[in-house]
């Protein structure tokens, strides 16, 4: 079974949680549970055959996991055949899934999230790259 068909199954199965699936060394995520993964740990979202995908190694899964719990974001673990789940009472899937945003949220979604970032000595990089492309 390919990993898509794999991440869609468990998918269907638990709509309103983050899928994980453990490839190798790596956790990925597809579909609109990028744009979480996106949102809280800025990971890149990847578009390959026009399925977008995130992914992070296994030394994140500690951190990753103890940002969901932070945030009651509901999520599944595949790793093989086995599954882990965490369900909170409180379930914040939602909010943190972009849907349907205007091109001007979209804007001001960007210019919140640089300035919460402003402290970041990563944030002079991705300014940079950002101006290259606009100028």
């Amino acid at each position: 079974m390919k990993v898509i068909d794999k991440y869609n199954l468990y998918k269907n199965k638990y709509s309103k949680y983050i899928v994980l699936i453990k490839v190798g060394i790596f956790y990925e995520a597809y579909g609109e549970d990028v744009y979480i993964l996106n949102n809280l740990f800025s990971y890149n979202i990847k578009e390959i055959n026009g399925v977008k995908r995130v992914g992070f190694p296994i030394s994140s899964y500690d951190k990753v996991i103890s940002k969901f719990r932070c945030f009651k974001i509901n999520y599944v673990i595949v790793e093989d055949d086995d599954v882990t789940r965490k369900k909170f009472n409180f379930n914040n899937y939602d909010k943190y899934v972009p849907t349907d945003l205007s091109l001007e949220d979209r804007i001001n979604k960007v210019y919140d999230r640089l300035r919460v970032l402003k402290d970041n000595s990563n944030i002079i990089d991705v300014l940079d790259r950002l101006e290259e492309i606009l100028w």
